[in-house]
């Protein structure tokens, strides 16, 4: 698959909002779409919503395209932040969302290279992330990356609690 690697801008809310929710409700309507999914979909996944992140200076968006056509994206939060476990401090990997029919075909590991490296670009010692502790396709993905497992959590919305995977990586020369 012949992609490129991008900064996102703000004209890429549009397009962002509409990958994300498609691959949000592939990973975890797994089951149908449940009311709570839908809603964390239309809330979390807007265009208001990214419009809002991609003018935050302290998020930095990386897209993957096929010409003009959006296969992924990585939302880096850029200012180090503390895991919520682990004793883990550095920038964190918010979001790493790859359409589909792209999965396997090295959009990810590019966008995770490329997240690396701006956390690196920081001089931040560590990138983490939190993953759904029932996505084992990333929680693989993340493991062959070189993340360690850093501990258990759970993320609650529209009164529904999942459990969920810190990973965290130490960055080269750390």
């Amino acid at each position: 698959m012949n992609f490129a690697l991008r900064d996102g801008t703000r004209d890429d809310a549009e397009t962002l909002a509409a990958l994300s929710i498609q691959v949000f409700l592939d990973t975890y309507a797994t089951e149908g779409v449940r009311p709570d999914l839908a809603q964390e979909a239309f809330t979390e996944y807007s265009i208001k919503a990214f419009a809002k992140r991609l003018r935050d200076r302290g998020r930095r968006f990386v897209v993957a395209e096929i010409g003009t056509g959006l296969v992924g994206f990585a939302e880096i939060v850029t200012k180090e932040g503390a895991a919520p476990i682990g004793g883990i401090t550095g920038v964190r990997l918010e979001r790493l969302y790859v359409q589909p029919g792209a999965q396997g075909a090295g959009v990810g590991k590019a966008l995770v290279e490329r997240a690396e490296q701006v956390a690196a670009q920081g001089a931040s010692k560590a990138i983490w992330l939190i993953a759904w502790d029932r996505n084992e396709r990333a929680l693989a993905f993340y493991a062959r990356r070189g993340y360690s497992d850093v501990g258990a959590g759970t993320y609650t919305f529209q009164e529904m609690t999942y459990g969920t995977r810190v990973l965290a990586k130490r960055l080269a020369g750390t």
